[in-house]
C-alpha cells in the first residue's frame, strides 16, 4: 500500500515538472525541432568565430563574420515574415532546415579537403543568417497559433529556456570539438544535427497537415503584406516601444556576444575550452528565468520584466568588459543570462499580444528587423576594439545604450503597464 502511494506521489511530481504547454501534441513536435535547431545555431556561432579568429588574428574579422550572420534579419526580416504569413508555416521551416543542412555539408567538405577560404565562411554564414531570420518569424508565429492567448507567454518562455539551455551544451561542445578535432569535426557534427532536424520537421509537417494547418493568404501580394506589417509596427505604441529598445540593445549592447572569442583570448587569456564554458554560462541564468515564466499560471507585468531585463543587461555587460578574472566573468555571464532571459522572453510576447493573429508573422518580421541592426553594432565594436581595445569599446557602447533607452522610456510609458 505504501509503495503504491509513493508511486502515485512520484508520478504526480513528474507530471508537475512537465510544463502545461507540452500537453499540446503539436507543440511537443515543434519543441523537439526547436531543441535541435537552437543547438545548431549556437554551435555554429562559436565555431565560426573561433575559426576566423585563429585564421586571421583580427577582431575585425570576427566582427565581420557576425555581421554576415545577422545582417539578413535587418535586410530581409519583414519580407521573410510576410512570406511566412503567405505560405504554410511547416513548408517554410522545411526550407530553412534544407538550407542549413546544405550550408553545413558544404563547410564540412571544404574543411575536410583543406580548400576553405575566409570569404567562403562569410558567404555561407550569410546564408545561415537568412535561414535564422526566416525561422525566427515562422516558428514563433506557429507557436502562438498552437496555444490559447493566456498560454502564449508560457510557450514562448519555454522556447526561450530551450534556446538558452541548448546554448550551454552547444557552446561547451563547440569548444571541446574545436580543441579535439578542429573545424572539420565541428562542421560534420553540425551536418548531423541539421539532418536530424530535417527529419523532425518532416514529421511535424505530416502531423499538422493531418489536423489542417491554418490557411495562408495566397491571394494577397507580398508587397501588401509587407506594408501591413510596417503600418502595425508604427501605429501600435507598445510594439513601437519594444522595437526601438530592441534596436538599441542589438546595436550597442549585444554585439559583445560576438566579441567573446576576443574577450576570452585577449582579456582573460584562456583557450577554446574555457571560451565554450564562458559563452554558455549565460544560458544557466536564462534557463532559470525561463523555468519560472514557463510555470507561472498567468504571467503579468510583461513590460516591466522587459525593461528590467534590458537595463540590467546594459549594466552587467560593463562588468564583464572590465573583468580580468575568469571566475568573475563566468558569474557575470550567468547574471546576464537572467537579465537577457527576461528581456528576450517578453520581447515576442509584448508584440504578439498587441497584434491580430493574421499579422503575427509579419510582426515577428519587424522584430527580426530590429534585431537585425546588430551587424552594424558588431562591425563598429570590432573596429573600435582594434583601436581602443574591447573593454573600453563595450563599456562605452553600453553606457550610450542605457542613456538612449531611458530617453525612449520617457516617450513610451505604455510599456510600464503592458
Amino acid at each position: 500500500m505504501r509503495r503504491a502511494v509513493l508511486t502515485i506521489r512520484a508520478t504526480k511530481t513528474l507530471h508537475d515538472l512537465v510544463p502545461a504547454v507540452l500537453s499540446v501534441p503539436a507543440y511537443q513536435r515543434v519543441w523537439r525541432s526547436s531543441l535541435l535547431y537552437y543547438h545548431a545555431y549556437h554551435f555554429e556561432i562559436i565555431t565560426a568565430g573561433w575559426v576566423v579568429l585563429v585564421k586571421t588574428g583580427s577582431s575585425v574579422s570576427v566582427g565581420l563574420v557576425g555581421f554576415c550572420r545577422t545582417i539578413p534579419m535587418f535586410v530581409f526580416g519583414l519580407i521573410l515574415g510576410a512570406a511566412a504569413d503567405r505560405f504554410r508555416r511547416t513548408d517554410v521551416l522545411l526550407a530553412v532546415q534544407m538550407l542549413g543542412l546544405s550550408a553545413a555539408v558544404t563547410l564540412a567538405l571544404l574543411f575536410t579537403t583543406g580548400a576553405v577560404h575566409i570569404w567562403q565562411i562569410y558567404a555561407i554564414t550569410g546564408l545561415l543568417g537568412c535561414a535564422w531570420a526566416t525561422d525566427f518569424s515562422t516558428r514563433r508565429a506557429l507557436i502562438s497559433e498552437l496555444h490559447e492567448r493566456d498560454r502564449v507567454v508560457n510557450a514562448l518562455s519555454l522556447e526561450s529556456m530551450s534556446m538558452q539551455g541548448n546554448k550551454i551544451l552547444a557552446t561547451l561542445l563547440s569548444g571541446i570539438f574545436l580543441a579535439v578535432g578542429g573545424a572539420t569535426l565541428c562542421y560534420w557534427w553540425l551536418t548531423a544535427v541539421y539532418g536530424l532536424n530535417l527529419i523532425a520537421i518532416l514529421r511535424l509537417r505530416r502531423y499538422l497537415g493531418a489536423i489542417q494547418e491554418r490557411q495562408s493568404p495566397h491571394g494577397v501580394r507580398l508587397a501588401q503584406l509587407v506594408k501591413g506589417g510596417w503600418s502595425v509596427a508604427i501605429q501600435t505604441p507598445v510594439v513601437l516601444g519594444v522595437l526601438l529598445i530592441t534596436v538599441v540593445m542589438n546595436l550597442l549592447v549585444f554585439p559583445y556576444q560576438q566579441m567573446l572569442p576576443v574577450i576570452a583570448r585577449d582579456l582573460l587569456h584562456v583557450g577554446p575550452k574555457q571560451l565554450g564554458v564562458l559563452a554558455g554560462a549565460d544560458g544557466i541564468g536564462a534557463i532559470i528565468v525561463g523555468a519560472v515564466l514557463t510555470r507561472r499560471a498567468k504571467a503579468s507585468r510583461h513590460g516591466v520584466l522587459f525593461l528590467a531585463g534590458a537595463f540590467s543587461v546594459g549594466l552587467f555587460v560593463i562588468v564583464l568588459a572590465m573583468s580580468r578574472v575568469f571566475a568573475l566573468s563566468w558569474g557575470t555571464q550567468i547574471t546576464l543570462g537572467l537579465c537577457s532571459g527576461a528581456f528576450g522572453a517578453m520581447q515576442p510576447v509584448l508584440i504578439l499580444n498587441n497584434v491580430e493573429v493574421h499579422m503575427r508573422a509579419r510582426a515577428m518580421g519587424m522584430l527580426a528587423m530590429a534585431i537585425g541592426v546588430g551587424p552594424f553594432g558588431i562591425l563598429v565594436t570590432g573596429i573600435l576594439s582594434s583601436v581602443i581595445g574591447p573593454a573600453w569599446t563595450i563599456t562605452g557602447m553600453s553606457l550610450l545604450a542605457l542613456v538612449l533607452m531611458a530617453a525612449i522610456l520617457t516617450r513610451s510609458r505604455t510599456l510600464l503597464t503592458a
